[in-house]
């Protein structure tokens, strides 16, 4: 699996899992280093290689049906009030995607809720594997990986952040307090109010 996830811009690159299903251990990693480095150059393809990819069945992008039949499912599934809140009551709401892929897929998921369009932190909104704006990109981290969060919340009178790594798997949710502070909430607490509004709700 490619990815930019929540590490240092050094690691970026992939993760190896086994045919357990675990990521690999030794001595499989070693024999997958000296194979990546027997092949440095990557492979031909045939010279009539745009044919190929348009004629083989096997060749396929299936992210818009993907995506349709995705959200279709959480609006189903997990909307239970759909456009119905009060727009002067509601929170706004800062997200950063933290230089990863998420923005696109909150975007999505705040219009197939009806939700008002969340307040971006621009400088992170698009992937850069260089996280030019944040040393370690884990919004579970707290508040120095938030903090450009915070100061964009703070600047658009937002009561809410949410954040994603850049993977887009971790979530961070921060909320302002009366007395202005920030607080993070666990990944236990964000558990344990999904749980409750869902089974408030069924």
């Amino acid at each position: 699996m490619i990815t930019a996830s929540h590490n240092p811009k050094e690691d970026n690159g992939y993760k190896l899992y086994w045919e357990n299903g675990a990521q690999i251990i030794p001595p499989h990693d070693e024999a997958i280093s000296a194979s990546i480095l027997e092949n440095l150059m990557p492979w031909g393809f045939p010279d009539n290689r745009a044919t190929f990819q348009q004629n083989n069945e096997l060749l396929t992008n299936p992210i818009d049906q993907l995506e349709r039949k995705y959200f279709s499912e959480i609006r189903k599934r997990y909307c239970f009030k759909r456009g119905d809140y009060d727009s002067s009551k509601s929170h706004r709401v800062c997200y950063t995607a933290m230089h990863g892929v998420g923005a696109r897929w909150v975007q999505l998921a705040f219009e197939a809720f009806k939700l008002p369009h969340y307040i971006p932190v621009s400088s992170q909104l698009q992937p850069d594997p260089n996280f030019p704006t944040v040393k370690f990109p884990n919004p579970e981290e707290g508040k120095g990986a938030l903090a450009l969060s915070i100061e964009t919340a703070n600047e658009n009178d937002c009561s809410l952040i949410l954040a994603n790594d850049p993977d887009a798997d971790r979530l961070a949710v921060a909320e302002k307090t009366p007395n202005g502070n920030w607080y993070i909430f666990t990944g236990n607490e964000i558990a344990a109010l999904f749980a409750d509004w869902i089974w408030k709700n069924w």
